[in-house]
This record gives C-alpha cells, structure tokens and sequence, in this order.
C-alpha cells in the first residue's frame, strides 16, 4: 500500500526530475522563481512554506497557490581521446554526446491560511530536485582496462593477469589490448570487430541513463508572536524514486554486482523538519530565516551496489536568510543567501579516489576474474567508504526586485553559486549527474484577475558554465606491471560537463 501509494504522489505531483542548485530547485512558487529563488522575508503566496514556514503567518485569508513548470534542462559531455602511456581502467570514447529527454513537467501545490490572530496552518506538495539523464547506445562507447603493450614491464601484475585471461602479453608489444563496448558507460555489447577479450562489456543495455525524483508533502504551523514575529515549523515526509540503466560494466566493481544497474524503479521513504522565522525590523525591512534539516532516507534496495552505504542517500540540510525592502509600496528589493551541504551526504559527496578505487578494486576484481574469487572492498561501488559523486556545498545568493501597478506585478530576478557543486577532479562519475550551472536570469509578471482569483507567469534562464576535468582511471601509470599511481596526469582524457536551463512557469491563486 505504501508503495501504491508513493507510485500515485509521484506520477500526480513530481513527474519529472531536474536540477537547477545542485538538484535543488532555484524556487518553488511562480513568484519565487521570478525573483531568482528568493523569497525568504516574504509571505507573496502558500508555497512560501517551501523554504521559510514562518511566512504563511503573514497570509490575511485563506488562499491556494498551483503551479505547473515546464522546465528544459540541455546536458551534454565532451570526452577527449586520452594520450594513456599506462593501464586504462576505464574510458568513455572521444566525442560531444547530448543526453535526451529535455523536456518535463514540474507540478507544485500548496493551501495555508490563519486559524485565528495567532495560529496559521498549511499544507504543501512539491519537488525539491532530482538527477536526469539519458544517452542513448550508438552516441558514445566506453573501453575498458586498455594496456598499452609499449609500455615497458608487463611481465609483473599485469602481465599475469593478461596471461590468466588468455592473452599473452608477449604477442601484443607495440599495441593495446582492451574491451570497447556499446554505451557512454560500457553496458552493451562489445563492439563489432572488437571482441571483448577481458570480458567488461556489459552484454545488456547500451543506453546509460539515470532517474532520481525527490516529492516534499509538508504540514506547516506558524505562530505570530506579535505583528512584528512569527514562527514556524514543518515536518517533512519525502518520497524518493530512483532508477538506473546501462551500467552492467561497472557490476564487477561493486559489492553487490547485481544491485547496480537495471533493476527498474526504487523507492525509498523518510522524513525530517524545517523551522523558520520572519521579523519586521523597520518599517519596510522584513528579515526572514530558516533551516531544513538532512532528510534520513531509507535505501534504495535495488542499487545497493552503486551508491556508498549500500544505497543510501539521504537529502542534505540546508538554510536560508533572507532581506525584504520596500522603501515605496510600488517597489520591493530582495536578497537571499542559501547554503546546501551537499558534502554530509556520502553518495552525493564523497568523492572518488582513484589511487584506492584501482589499487583495492579494480585491479583485484580483475585478479578474480581470473581465479574465480572476488571478496568485498571499501573501496568498490555501494561500500561504506566507495565513490560517489563528489559534490561539494554550494551557498548561493539571490537578488529579486518586484514593480506594482494596479492588478498587475511585475519581477525580475537573478542568483549566483560560489561555485559549481562538481569540482574538476570529479568529472568522471558525474557525466551520469552534470548539475553544472550557475548564474539564473528569471523574469515574471502576476496578474490580479479579480479579489479572488490570479495568475502568474515566470521565465528562467541558466547560463552554461562547462566544468572540465581529467577522468584519473583513463591513464594508470605502472612500473613492471606494478601500479604506481593512478593519480591525474597529462596522459588523462580530458572532460567537459555542459549544462543551460531554461523554464516557464505558469501559476494560478484563488484566495477565500
């Protein structure tokens, strides 16, 4: 029944995922979104609950706030051919290959309104992020434990190894012998003419993609201590799917092999809180705070291979303040600050480290391949300490403006990231989750059709800004068949992420 259920919420209230902070929306009411995501000092509309509780204390009457978004996120990565001199572990094919599936519908819903002078309660549905991509088999392959045989010494690890798999190294001087398989991450077959003499390949699905939706319903209180001070507070349930494809060849880098990819949908269910409040300090001077804590999630049993934890991956907390200033009641100026602590939560961001992924997983796991034997690693995908995808926190700070004339408003708006979420050295991972933008350009506009009813439109723009970086599995330095290091070098391919934004939003009210 619980998993009917989340089916239902998610198909009704969260149809798609996308990512704008991170996978964090940039806002969530219309007006929000046309203001750059700020809004934390202000009361404008229901979903004000989304980031600062405390704001539906403001709100006169009764009223309801929907919204529906069609968002358009253009991902893409470009991967240069590497210049390996050593032992590749793994690398995605030279070229600029575009992920599909570049439209979706984001819906949001929320009602709140005062019980009496002191009391105001609500109710909200809506997503807070997700990851999606989609490339498609036949744009891109990935080779897998290339060894260039002119490199000196492969009579030691490598060399038993390449003997153990059938493949005398002594009848491959002056060439590469690896696996090249269909896919952006190795999950077809292998290639034609290229017969997989290491056994990589993936033998399944060629198109790699992944599928993360994240649905808040929030129950919101807020307390007006007096008409300068309210409070509020909001308990968090969270429902998350999950689904991944064609990643079969990197099954013998796991703990759990048949827990990494294609196994359909999984859901994971959990919950926590957020707190706020919204002062007036001078007249026309609102100043508003508010902190969400991490969401505890349960795992997602079916890809308890791939993630860190065996599965886990909670939502990581995050705090807003904010600056409300009205010096002439047609004018209004925001200003927010967020920080997302995308680094607590280990299968977001713990990083990859590609000296013990290679020493402790890769290279061992090819020795089973050979004897038969293989034993868990905490350096292999769904460990305690594997890789994830490295995201370090973001703080970002949003500046709106809003124009009133009549039943019309009109908002413009813009935010800019410290800095990308994804640092260069953790390109390699993230082609599956490239959350790479940075500056938003947001206009909108709200028409107060009659006392009751309104409407909103609101645009987003999301600037690309590539992140680029060497894949360190690429080019594996060794010393007679030893590994020496499997740090970045120049010998590594080198990767571009790329990702722009843009989005409509279309908004209606109706206030009691």
């Amino acid at each position: 029944m619980k998993r009917l259920l989340a089916v239902v919420i998610l198909s009704v209230s969260s149809n798609a995922a996308f990512a704008t902070n991170g996978y964090f929306a940039h806002g969530y009411s219309a007006s929000q979104r046309a203001q750059g995501g700020a809004g934390t000092a202000t009361s404008d509309d229901a979903l004000i609950a989304t980031i600062n509780p405390a704001g539906i204390g403001r709100l006169k009457s009764l009223r309801w706030d929907a919204n529906l978004s069609l968002f358009v996120p253009r991902r893409e990565f470009e991967a240069t051919a590497p210049d390996a001199t050593g032992l590749g572990i793994f690398a995605t094919d030279a070229g600029r290959v575009k992920s599909s599936h570049n439209l979706f519908a984001i819906p949001g819903f929320a009602i709140a309104g005062p019980i009496n002078d002191t009391l105001s309660a609500g109710l909200a549905v809506y997503g807070n992020g997700g990851l999606n991509t989609v490339y498609k088999q036949g744009e891109t392959n990935a080779t897998f434990f290339g060894v260039n045989t002119a490199q000196p010494g492969n009579t030691g690890l490598v060399g038993n190894l390449l003997n153990g798999l059938g493949v005398n190294p002594g009848n491959l001087v002056g060439g590469v012998v690896s696996s090249r398989c269909q896919g952006a991450f190795g999950g077809g077959d292998a290639l034609a003419n290229n017969p997989d003499l290491l056994g990589f390949c993936g033998n399944g699905n060629g198109t790699a993609s992944v599928d993360l939706i994240q649905l808040f319903v929030t129950p919101t209180l807020a307390i007006n201590v007096s008409e300068r001070l309210s409070f509020g507070l909001s308990p968090i349930f969270a429902v998350q799917r999950f689904e991944a494809k064609g990643l079969s060849a990197f099954a013998p880098f796991s703990n759990a092999p048949g827990k990494v990819t294609d196994n359909g949908t999984s859901f994971s269910y959990g919950g926590g809180g957020r707190i706020g409040m919204l002062a007036t300090i001078a007249p026309g001077l609102d100043f508003g705070a508010s902190w969400q804590s991490r969401i505890h999630m349960t795992k997602f049993k079916e890809y308890a291979g791939l993630f860190p934890e065996q599965g886990d991956f909670d939502i990581p907390s995050a705090w807003n303040l904010g600056l409300a200033w009205q010096p002439h009641p047609q004018h209004r100026f925001l200003l927010d600050y967020q920080h997302i602590s995308f680094n607590e939560v280990a299968s977001v961001g713990r990083p990859l480290n590609p000296q013990a992924f290679v020493s402790q997983c890769a290279l061992p796991r090819l020795a089973g391949k050979v004897t038969g034997l293989s034993s868990p690693s905490p350096s292999c995908l769904g460990a305690d300490t594997g890789p994830g995808f490295g995201w370090q926190d973001m703080d970002i700070y949003k500046f709106g403006y809003q124009y009133s004339q009549g039943d019309w408003t009109w908002r413009a708006g813009y935010s800019q990231p410290n800095s990308q979420p994804i640092p260069s050295s953790e390109v390699t991972l993230n082609i599956l989750a490239p959350g790479v933008v940075e500056q938003h350009y947001t206009l909108g506009v709200n028409w107060q059709a009659s006392p009751r009813w309104g409407f909103d439109l609101s645009m987003m723009y999301a600037d690309a800004d590539p992140v680029r970086g060497r894949n360190p599995l690429s080019n594996v330095q060794l010393l007679n068949g030893n590994l020496v290091t499997a740090g970045i070098d120049s010998g590594d391919q080198e990767i571009a992420l790329d990702m722009r934004q843009y989005e409509v939003t279309f908004g209606m009210n109706y206030t009691y």
